[in-house]
């Protein structure tokens, strides 16, 4: 997938969560699954959360060498979403918890500080010159290090997973 094409899938993943927060009334966004599972606040924190440090990255790429230059074949969608599964595959919890003193005190506050970071990540994935996104590696706390390109696949991946539990939680 070209540079282009995953920021264009990522845009339309970001607005899709948003859509799917707005679908819910300020209870129902906040309230809590009785089955223990992160509201729909949560989920939007953690989608936070996971993104956050990627803006930082994507600011200033030179960080990035410090987990040194990729030397491995370069995975595609399909094989950053496989291992991923198979990552999961006997593990509980998530990689990156939320804190639940962090949430905004609204459902517009929560979604707005989303949006917000989604946007200065699309700015900031945008400016990164090709040869990066395939020879610079971050660490995924699961998945291992993945090249810049592997990590928006994921995002973008990870984005409808979490808005897709959300709308199940919607519809429960």
């Amino acid at each position: 997938m070209t540079h282009p094409e995953i920021l264009d899938k990522l845009a339309v993943a970001f607005a899709e969560t948003e859509m799917a927060g707005n679908s819910f009334s300020e209870a129902q966004f906040f309230e809590k699954p009785a089955n223990g599972k992160w509201s729909t606040a949560e989920n939007m924190q953690h989608l936070f959360v996971s993104v956050k440090p990627l803006v930082g990255l994507f600011g200033k790429p030179e960080l990035m060498l410090q987990f040194g230059k990729c030397s491995r074949t370069a995975m595609d969608y399909d094989q950053v979403i496989n291992l991923y599964h198979e990552k999961l595959k006997g593990f509980a919890g998530s990689g990156i918890v939320n804190n639940v003193e962090s949430l905004a005190p609204t459902q517009a506050e929560q979604i707005a500080n989303l949006n917000s970071i989604h946007q200065k990540f699309l700015e900031r994935a945008a400016t990164l010159p090709q040869n990066i996104l395939d020879e610079y590696q971050i660490p995924h706390p699961l998945m291992g290090l993945l090249t810049v390109r592997e990590f928006l696949y994921f995002t973008h991946y990870h984005e409808g997973h979490h808005t897709q539990t959300m709308l199940g939680l919607r519809n429960s």
